[in-house]
Parts: structure tokens; C-alpha cells; sequence
């Protein structure tokens, strides 16, 4: 028995509980909240094609409006206690009895805080091992530490070059294009690990939990 096997139990144990709310089952100001996000972004992605050529700034501003009303009707206690007690709180309980149930089968007793912490120091041992992005890292750092300053001189001679010429616009897109370029860069590094190193994340979830047991379970156990 190793810890590999113990991680695979609940990954499996995972798969066994569902982390997304049903549609019908949502608050009627979500439900209706997904309904305008849909059309308010169908709506700015087809009405520069009938209507005008350049992106009209009016739906991201109707966007941002739209999320700051849904953030403060969300925020009601009322809205959060009902999502507490028919969302939250049984998804939580659901996890954290299928890995209590799971340290049961490995013969590992959940109040054991010494066992617990043995647990997740393994699993972030594990997952560094397992990230076959890390020697990459240092590439990428080597690369970054090579192009940025490449990247800074070539968009400085394009502004002194822009200011000389009085074309204050085409330094300000300079600089927007640079800022893009790198959070594109990032996000996209982010999205393809998610996507590849599925893992990751489990391994943080599998440490949260056990956590969560150290935290409440143990300490509750402990009083009787």
C-alpha cells in the first residue's frame, strides 16, 4: 500500500460527488442572472456585425453594471444562507465524509493529527514530483530574463521614435500591446498546465481537505 493508491481513492471518490449546482436547482436571480449574461454577451459579439464596425464600449459597460447589481443581490444574507444550507454545507459534508471514509479503509484513524500531517506533506511532495512543468520553469525564467529587456528596448525606440513624431497614440498602443502580450503569455501558460496537469489541483484539494478534518474533526472528536 502507498500513498499513490490512497491518492487514486480519492480522486475516484471525486468523481463520486458533483461540484456543479443544476440549473434548477439555482436561486431564481441566478438563474435569471445566467440568462442575461447570455444574451448581453451574444448581443456584444453579433451587433458590430450588423450594426457597426468598431466595438461598441456601451456592453462592457452594461457588463460591469450587471456584475456589481448580481455581486450585491448575491451578497444578501438571506442569498447566502440559502446557498450555505442547500449548497455548501452538503457539498462540504459529502467531501469531507468520503475522505474520512476513504483514511478509514487505509487503516488510518482521522484524529491521528500526526497521520494527517504525514498525509499532506506527502501529497505536496507528490505533487512537485509529478509537475512536469517544473524544469521547465527555469527555461521559461532564463527566456523571460533574455526577451523582456529585448521586448522594453525595442518598445522605447518605438515611443521616443512615436514622440518625435508627435504620435502620441501609437506610443500609448505600444505600450497596451507589451501589457497584452505578457498577460496573454501568462494566461495561456495557465491554461495549458490546467489542462495537461490535471493533477494539480486534485493534489490541493486532497491537502485542503485533510486540513479541514485536521481542523474540525479532530478537534470535535477530541472533546468526548
Amino acid at each position: 500500500m502507498r500513498f499513490c493508491d490512497f491518492y487514486i481513492s480519492y480522486k475516484i471518490g471525486l468523481k463520486g460527488i458533483k461540484n456543479i449546482i443544476p440549473y434548477t436547482q439555482l436561486p431564481l436571480y441566478r438563474k435569471l442572472a445566467i440568462i442575461l449574461i447570455f444574451i448581453i454577451s451574444l448581443s456584444g459579439m453579433l451587433l458590430p456585425f450588423f450594426y457597426q464596425p468598431t466595438p461598441d464600449p456601451i456592453m462592457p459597460i452594461v457588463m460591469i453594471l450587471f456584475v456589481i447589481i448580481f455581486s450585491f443581490i448575491d451578497s444578501k444574507k438571506e442569498n447566502q444562507e440559502h446557498m450555505l444550507q442547500e449548497h455548501y454545507a452538503p457539498y462540504s459534508m459529502k467531501r469531507i465524509n468520503m475522505t474520512i471514509e476513504i483514511l478509514r479503509e487505509y487503516g488510518i484513524d482521522y484524529s491521528d493529527t500526526s497521520s494527517i500531517d504525514s498525509l499532506i506533506s506527502e501529497a505536496q511532495t507528490a505533487q512537485v514530483d509529478s509537475d512536469f512543468f517544473q524544469p521547465l520553469k527555469k527555461t521559461f525564467q532564463l527566456f523571460g530574463v533574455i526577451i523582456v529587456p529585448i521586448v522594453i528596448y525595442v518598445a522605447q525606440k518605438m515611443i521616443d521614435g512615436a514622440i518625435q513624431n508627435n504620435t502620441m497614440e501609437t506610443a500609448i498602443d505600444v505600450i497596451t500591446i507589451s501589457i497584452l502580450f505578457f498577460l496573454i503569455a501568462h494566461v495561456i501558460a495557465s491554461i495549458i498546465k490546467i489542462l495537461v496537469y490535471r493533477d494539480y489541483n486534485k493534489y490541493n484539494d486532497l491537502i485542503y481537505d485533510l486540513r479541514q478534518i485536521k481542523i474540525f474533526h479532530t478537534a470535535n472528536r477530541s472533546r468526548f
